[in-house]
């Protein structure tokens, strides 16, 4: 069940913000917590950048985490799979050795 809309408000980058959001105050400030932590990297490493650029970059470096941990839980479900076919094709086999 969501909870009811509240105003949340927050800055980044030196601009102020108010949102309508149905999630927790507290999630949605841990989100922007982080987002100020990825701003603050391209930012140490690009300060020239301007601050439109320094979010198109934090976004990048954030979709590709996304993106990472998205193909290693693909990656390990499908070891699984693999390990569970491998498991019963190996007991068919020696079923079938056990017959003859």
């Amino acid at each position: 069940m969501k909870n009811s809309e509240e105003k949340i408000s927050f800055k980044l980058l030196g601009e102020n913000f108010t949102v309508k959001s149905d999630v927790s105050k507290d999630y949605f400030l841990s989100l922007v917590e982080y987002l100020e932590k990825k701003l603050e990297e391209v930012k140490e490493k690009l300060p020239n950048l301007s601050n439109v650029k320094v979010v198109i970059f934090a976004a990048l470096d954030i979709a590709d985490e996304l993106f990472r941990k998205k193909e290693s839980t693909l990656d390990r479900d499908a070891l699984k799979l693999i390990t569970e076919l491998s498991e019963s094709l190996e007991a068919a086999i020696e079923e079938e050795e056990e017959e003859e």
